[in-house]
Parts: C-alpha cells; sequence; structure tokens
C-alpha cells in the first residue's frame, strides 16, 4: 500500500486494456458496489492514460489526475486502493533519471461475472453489500439463459469444409506462415472459436503418425480426408478407433484405405459396448409380465427346455439342421457369434432365438433373429420358459384369428309364402288399393 501527499508526484500507465460493453456492465453492477462510482470512474481513466513511448514530458502528475477524476489527493488514494484491493489494478514504485520516484500503474482486465462469482471473497463482499435480495437478483442476471426450444431442435449449420475448399496439405499441416502468426500472436485460453457445426476436432498429424506405424502413406490419408473426417464427426471416432476400425478391412501388405470398407466394419462396430451395456440391463429387469409362465408343460416343453439350458448354440444349431435336414452356412454361425459376443445374450435364450427362427423360416438370418430378440427384450422375455411361453401365446393368437367365423349378414327380403297365403284367403276380395300396398311395401324391403 502507498500513498503520496505530493500532487506533483508523476505517475504512469504502463499497459493498455480495451474495455467492451460486457466489461461495462461487470463493473457497474458487480464491482461497483465493491469501489464505488468513484473507482470504476477511475478505472476507465487510467484505460485511456497508456502512452508506449513516454518522456519525461509525457509523465503526467497526480493532480492532473485528481482533476479528471474531481477527488481530493486522500479520497484518490484510497479509491486506488480500492482497485488495487479487487484485483481490478496493481501499483508499482519506480524510478526515472530525470523525474524520480515514479508511480507506475498496471491495469487488469476486467473479469468476467463467472470468474467474480468464483472468486468467494468479492462474491462474499458482494453478498454483503447489496443484501440477499439484489445478490439473489445480480445472480440471475449474469446466468446464462438459452431459448427453450433449442434443445430439441436440429442443427443445419454449414461446416467449414461445406462452404470453403482448403487444400488438403494446408487442412492437416498448417503452412510456415500460419504457424509463426500462431507463435506471435498471444492466445486467450478462455474463447475458443468453433468453426460452423465441427462437433469433433480431429488431429490429423496424429492420425497420419498412426497410419505410417502401418506403412500407410501420409498421401493416402490426404486423397480420403474428406471421407474419413465424415465418419469420424458422424461416429464421434477419436483418431485411434479410426485406425484399429480401419485395419479390420485391410490385408497383409496392404497399403491403400478401402473407404467402403471401413464404412461398413464403422457401421458394424460402432456402439457394441454401448449395445451390450443396454442388453445387460434388459436382462437384470423384471420380466413387464411376471405372471408369464407356461400353464401346462407338455413332454415336447420340457425337452426343448433342457435342450436349450444344456447345449452350446453351435451345437445346438447342428443338432436342428440335422433334424430339419439342409446344413449349417458360414452365415448362420456368424449370427450366433454375434448375437453372443457383441450383443451379450446368454446362451440359453440364444437357442430359444434360433429355434424361433427354424419356426419361420429354413435358415438363421441376422434380420430375423434380431427381429425376434428385440421383440422379447421389449416384451421382458429373458429366460427359455418365458420364450417359450410367449410363442404359444402369440400362436394361439393367431389361431384364434384364423378360425374365427365371418359374422352373417342376413338380408331382409319378402316372404311370399305369407302374401301367397293372404292371396288365397283374400284373393276374391282384394281391392286395387291393397294390391298397390304389397308392391309398395316390396319395393322397400329391397
Amino acid at each position: 500500500m502507498f500513498e503520496s501527499a505530493d500532487p506533483k508526484q508523476p505517475f504512469y500507465v504502463a499497459n493498455q486494456i480495451a474495455v467492451s460493453e460486457e466489461n461495462i456492465k461487470v463493473l457497474t453492477t458487480l464491482f461497483e458496489p465493491l469501489v464505488g462510482i468513484q473507482g470504476v470512474g477511475l478505472y476507465i481513466t487510467l484505460t485511456n492514460e497508456f502512452d508506449e513511448v513516454p518522456f519525461a514530458k509525457d509523465y503526467k502528475t497526480l493532480y492532473q489526475l485528481q482533476d479528471q477524476t474531481n477527488l481530493k489527493l486522500e479520497d484518490l488514494f484510497s479509491t486506488l486502493h480500492h482497485l488495487e484491493a479487487t484485483g481490478l489494478v496493481k501499483t508499482f514504485l519506480g524510478s526515472n533519471p530525470v523525474l524520480g520516484e515514479v508511480l507506475i500503474f498496471e491495469v487488469e482486465k476486467v473479469p468476467s461475472a463467472g470468474e467474480f462469482f468464483h472468486t468467494f471473497l468479492l462474491s462474499s463482499l458482494l453478498l454483503e453489500r447489496v443484501g440477499n435480495v439484489a445478490f439473489n437478483r445480480l445472480v440471475k442476471k449474469f446466468t446464462p439463459r438459452t431459448f427453450v426450444g433449442l434443445k430439441d431442435a436440429k442443427e443445419v449449420t454449414s461446416g467449414f469444409f461445406d462452404v470453403f475448399h482448403l487444400s488438403a496439405e494446408s487442412a492437416i499441416d498448417a503452412p510456415v506462415e500460419v504457424k509463426e502468426a500462431a507463435g506471435e500472436v498471444p492466445k486467450d485460453n478462455k474463447s475458443k472459436i468453433k468453426l460452423g457445426n465441427e462437433t469433433v476436432k480431429i488431429d490429423w498429424n496424429f492420425l497420419v503418425d498412426l497410419f505410417a506405424s502401418y506403412h500407410i502413406d501420409k498421401g493416402e490419408v490426404l486423397k480420403h480426408q474428406v471421407e474419413i473426417k465424415q465418419i469420424i464427426d458422424f461416429y464421434h471416432l477419436t483418431e485411434q478407433e479410426f485406425v484399429d476400425t480401419a485395419l479390420i478391412t485391410m490385408s497383409a501388405g496392404s497399403e491403400k484405405l478401402n473407404m467402403y470398407a471401413i464404412q461398413n466394419a464403422v457401421n458394424e462396430n460402432f456402439g457394441l459396448n454401448r449395445n451390450k451395456k443396454m442388453v445387460k440391463k434388459q436382462l437384470q429387469q423384471v420380466p413387464k409380465d411376471a405372471n408369464r409362465t407356461i400353464k401346462k408343460l407338455s413332454q415336447s416343453d420340457a425337452d426343448l427346455l433342457k435342450a436349450v439350458d444344456s447345449k452350446v448354440p453351435t451345437d445346438y444349431l447342428y443338432e436342428l439342421k440335422e433334424k430339419k435336414g439342409g446344413y449349417v452356412t458360414a452365415n448362420e454361425k456368424k449370427v450366433i457369434f454375434r448375437l453372443q459376443d457383441q450383443m451379450g445374450l446368454t446362451p440359453p435364450l440364444i437357442n430359444m432365438i434360433v429355434y424361433a427362427c427354424f419356426e419361420y423360416d429354413t435358415v438363421l438370418t441376422a434380420n430375423l433373429a434380431d427381429r425376434i430378440a428385440n421383440d422379447w427384450l421389449q416384451q421382458g422375455i429373458t429366460t427359455p420358459a418365458e420364450a417359450i411361453a410367449y410363442l404359444k401365446e402369440r400362436k394361439n393368437t393367431r389361431k384364434r384369428q384364423y378360425y374365427r367365423a365371418p359374422k352373417k349378414t342376413v338380408r331382409k327380403t319378402t316372404d311370399w309364402s305369407k302374401y301367397e297365403k293372404q292371396n288365397q284367403t283374400k284373393r276374391k276380395t282384394m281391392s286395387t288399393e291393397e294390391r298397390n300396398r304389397i308392391f309398395r311395401e316390396f319395393g322397400k324391403n329391397e
């Protein structure tokens, strides 16, 4: 802490600070209750006093600063101390060959509202100064608010490469001039530019290095840059995950990237761990229909339960095929492997899925197996016994729908026997009017 009683004391502001509209908002609403309106005025004054190369004649005195702020020297230092204590100004005591002792002020940048409220000493002091009601109002004022409808809206922002064309070399490895410029201009770590809808930032140098270790040339990566970026962006992959998946599609000695095969491999393997977790969670849940059991266990049901519970899925597949005739295909074995290894289904449940598939088709297909597995899991079916009961239930429902007798519709017609009897008894006495009435009624009935 420093004070001077000499109004002729020279001073100098050592740096330049730009004050934005947001800075003014923070100064006048959060700092002003702490440093006073004089403190805000003194801070703004100091930001305008920077001179890049000062000479002796360029140094101002405290008297001039008093004149600008309309403060007594004692009040000037009191206000300055408030700015120092709240982190807005730093004061140094230097010397000049001509002027002697000189005050040097370094003006600090106005912090953001978030930084202010996370500095508990400042935030606590503000609470004491303004009270709970005003403090809560200030908190709400600086709390970011977004439009509610944005949550469910679909982003259609254009990406950088959707609009601009940049050579692959420059996109992956920036030119020397660009790197030099980045080294000279200081970076503000508190802010970050997001280009268009770029959700995933790709480290192309790292990606190139990863492929290089498998003898994939940099030019090959550059050639497929757009496709690689699209796949990584869509599936939110890391560089390592993309390379690992790409290697699955490559044969020994190959130095080319087959983007079609990579796309298929990524699509096949994307989200496997997530699917496994989902299936595991569903298998642990209580069934939706806790009362679903086999009401009357037949001998065939008992044999089926015993078979699916005791056999390995591949063995059970061969056994069913042997009974039905035909042979087991490679794709059928892949279906079983996928259900167990990639989806995490239990062997007994897989056996029941295989059994159900052969009830509908002569071969085991991935599409049919997936439809049945999804249906059962959504119905809360996690055991072979529940699956058998569900299959019986559905079979009985289909039978009832198939054998339901159609509703008969009886068309109302004229009962000519009645008219015949009436004619026999009243033929001789029937008048013209009666005959006309009979024919009118006939027309109505039709």
